[in-house]
């Protein structure tokens, strides 16, 4: 599985697009919530695991269905809470398929994208695993890095792009950034598996 700061920083990332550019009204700072929370709600089913001692198999949380439930869910308890400023439906939605995507480039299990049809998916990794959730894990830590190096750079490209930056405002950045992200990508898939 993607780390929780993965999952997360592909809400905020989801949200920060969907705010627009220059003549978009700002939103609340408290808007993003639910853009985080889409993107990381797939994992409440661990909670079953550290609780009761279940683990469903297979992970229905990280099919598209339960995205698009998830996303439907959220948009409908934001506009029966009186949300004056709808939530950008494809954002969210983006944000709530992020998490079985993200997952699926970890490419540890197979992921069950098109659960009920089919039980799993599974792909070559270029993404680490987060490992054992333990402080004291330095390979959890490592992992984090290289984790943030290959999907910081592609999540700022992505609000660049969806909120209107012209190419040459951030040209020289992207090619000062491109050799680092690549360094990254190529240590994530050099790890063992």
């Amino acid at each position: 599985m993607s780390s929780f700061a993965g999952h997360a920083l592909a809400g905020v990332t989801a949200y920060l697009c969907s705010t627009g550019g220059a003549r978009a009204r700002a939103p609340s700072r408290w808007a993003v919530v639910p853009f985080v929370f889409v993107a990381v709600c797939p994992d409440l089913d661990y909670l079953g695991v550290w609780l009761l001692g279940y683990g469903a198999h297979p992970r229905i949380t990280h099919s598209l269905l339960f995205a698009l439930v998830a996303a439907v869910a959220v948009q409908c308890v934001a506009k029966a809470a009186g949300n004056t400023q709808p939530l950008r439906w494809r954002w969210l939605l983006l944000a709530s398929v992020s998490h079985p995507l993200l997952d699926l480039l970890v490419g540890a299990h197979p992921v069950p994208l098109f659960w009920p049809l089919q039980d799993g998916v599974a792909v070559r990794g270029v993404l680490p695993s987060a490992g054992a959730l333990r402080v004291g894990n330095a390979y959890l830590w490592r992992n984090l890095l290289i984790e943030l190096g290959v999907l910081l750079p592609v999540f700022a490209a992505l609000v660049a792009l969806a909120r209107g930056h012209a190419w040459g405002r951030w040209r020289a950045w992207t090619w000062c950034i491109a050799p680092l992200w690549a360094a990254f990508v190529i240590w994530s898939i050099r790890l063992p598996r």
